[in-house]
């Protein structure tokens, strides 16, 4: 086990799966689907990363659960989450309710995801072939550079 736990939500098209699997394979990091990990002790990790596709224009709602329902989390966090368009804004929600609960965001990665949503299942959807090799190597950079200085 590592210092570094993520707890991610990977529902239509696993495209967060894929990201952070691909992670896994270059950083220590320890990886629990959110669906999967209501039992796990989080006590020993400095640091906790919440991933998620992305749903209505918010985390995943089981996400927001799993840190109303857990009082062990680390007091240190960083968000990764895939969308179609790969916009920098969907991680302000999730950031403001870890907050309120006093863990602090070190910082937000993100990049596009295949989406098939409402009308881009029309055109057989968006953002294909993504997350690539490139944006699970930006990844790593990110949590070799953000997320493992901060331990």
């Amino acid at each position: 086990m590592g210092n570094i736990a993520i707890i991610y939500a990977s529902v239509h098209h696993n495209n967060t799966k894929k990201l952070v699997e691909g992670i896994a394979l270059k950083c220590d990091v320890d990886l629990f689907d959110v669906f999967e990990a209501s039992n796990i002790d989080l006590t020993h990790y400095k640091i906790i990363g919440f991933a998620s596709g992305i749903y209505m224009s918010a985390f995943h709602k089981s996400l927001f659960d799993f840190i109303e329902n857990h009082t062990d989390l680390p007091n240190k966090s960083f968000l990764m989450y895939t969308s179609g368009s790969g916009s920098q804004k969907y991680a302000e929600t999730f950031k403001k309710q870890l907050e309120m609960q006093n863990i602090t965001v070190i910082g937000v990665y993100n990049c596009k995801g295949y989406d098939t949503y409402g009308v881009w299942k029309l055109i057989d959807g968006i953002s294909k072939k993504h997350p690539s090799q490139k944006d699970i190597s930006k990844g790593i950079d990110f949590i070799d550079k953000v997320v493992v200085g901060k331990i």
